[in-house]
C-alpha cells in the first residue's frame, strides 16, 4: 500500500526532530560551556541539516532501487549523521581547538539521538491528521 507525507506531516516531521535537536544542544552545551551559541539555533540549524540531507539521501535511495523502510536505508543514514553531527560540532562548538576523541563521541551520541527521534518524527507523520497520503 503507497505512502507518502503530505506538507503538514513534512512540518509534524521537522518540529519532533527540531525538539529533539534542541534537547541534544542543551545536552551539548553542558559538556562544552565555552559554546555561546543558543540551543534554539544549534536545534534549528541540526534540523535544517538533516532535512537536506534527508532528502538528498531519500533520492539517492531511490535511484539506487532501496526502500526506505529497508535496513539498508538506515544503514546508510549512520555515516551520512556521523557527518552532519560533526558538522554541526565544527561550526558550534570548535572553542578554541577541535578534540577529536570529543567530537566523535558526541557525534555518535547524536547519530544514536537522530534514530530515536526518527521514531516520534515518522509516528507523527502517520498519526496526527493531514500528515500522510495513503491509498
Amino acid at each position: 500500500m503507497p505512502a507518502g507525507p503530505e506538507t503538514l506531516g513534512l512540518v509534524y516531521f521537522a518540529a519532533v526532530k527540531f525538539a529533539g535537536y534542541t534537547a541534544a544542544a542543551s545536552f551539548i552545551k553542558r559538556r562544552i560551556p565555552a559554546s555561546t551559541t543558543s540551543a534554539w539555533l544549534v536545534g534549528g540549524v541540526r534540523t535544517v541539516i538533516g532535512i537536506a540531507a534527508g532528502l538528498g539521501a531519500v533520492y539517492a535511495c531511490s535511484r539506487l532501487g532501496i526502500i526506505r523502510s529497508e535496513i539498508s536505508f538506515y544503514a546508510l543514514l549512520a555515516p551520512i549523521r556521523i557527518g552532519e553531527w560533526l558538522l554541526l560540532l565544527a561550526l558550534f562548538f570548535r572553542r578554541p581547538e577541535w578534540d577529536w576523541p570529543r567530537a566523535l563521541k558526541l557525534a555518535a551520541f547524536g547519530t544514536i539521538w537522530s534514530y530515536v527521534l526518527d521514531i516520534p518524527a515518522i509516528a507523527a507523520v502517520f498519526v496526527i491528521p493531514g500528515g500522510a497520503w495513503i491509498c
